[in-house]
């Protein structure tokens, strides 16, 4: 059961690092790569959802949202809730490429353009050699075949996960106006700036 604190209607689960890591590694072996949904809520991203109907809705259906700034332990303090940690989205990004070194989790990059992915690719690999990283493209996807494309591309590596890397509330959009379309077990987001 998901322990979770509503900031203006934004679900925040109230987790540690560790335990996002062993929830994301149960959705990964419950998936059978049905594309369950982890996002990371922001300030900004709460900001925005205020406004952007789809963005809130979107957010309200995630598997799992791990709290991302300062602004969201804010929130906690406001509605006197005690955060167990605040989990920044590159120290989730981080515990996903030790749990892919250490439990063989497959990964799939999409975003940034074509050198900014590369290059980071190349980071990724160095930092983490053990780490299974089956695939990766840009993320300028200008037309339908190029995004057609690319999820063709996905479904045939059916990676364990899945990173986003779009800018917000583009990522979380595509990830779920694909979601059905897309045979990963999860999908998350993330910037390709590593």
């Amino acid at each position: 059961m998901r322990n979770v604190v509503k900031i203006l209607g934004v679900p925040i689960d109230n987790i540690t690092l560790e335990e996002a890591g062993e929830i994301t590694k149960n959705l990964i072996k419950n998936s059978n790569k049905s594309c369950k949904m982890i996002f990371a809520p922001n300030t900004e991203f709460i900001m925005t959802a205020q406004k952007d109907k789809d963005f809130y809705e979107i957010l309200n259906k995630s598997e799992l949202s791990t709290p991302d700034s300062i602004g969201v332990t804010l929130g906690f303090k406001l509605q006197k809730k005690r955060l167990k940690q605040r989990i920044p989205g590159q120290a989730y990004f981080r515990k996903i490429f030790e749990l892919s070194e250490k439990d063989g989790i497959t990964i799939y990059i999409l975003g940034g353009t074509e050198e900014v992915i590369e290059k980071a690719v190349q980071n990724l690999k160095k930092k983490y050699p053990k780490s299974h990283i089956i695939g990766y493209h840009h993320g300028y996807l200008q037309n339908e075949q190029m995004e057609n494309d690319v999820i063709e591309e996905i479904n045939k590596l059916k990676p364990n996960m899945l990173f986003v890397a779009m800018g917000a509330p583009k990522q979380e959009k595509w990830i779920y106006k694909n979601r059905n379309r897309l045979k990963v077990d999860v999908a998350a987001r993330t910037a390709v700036e590593h």
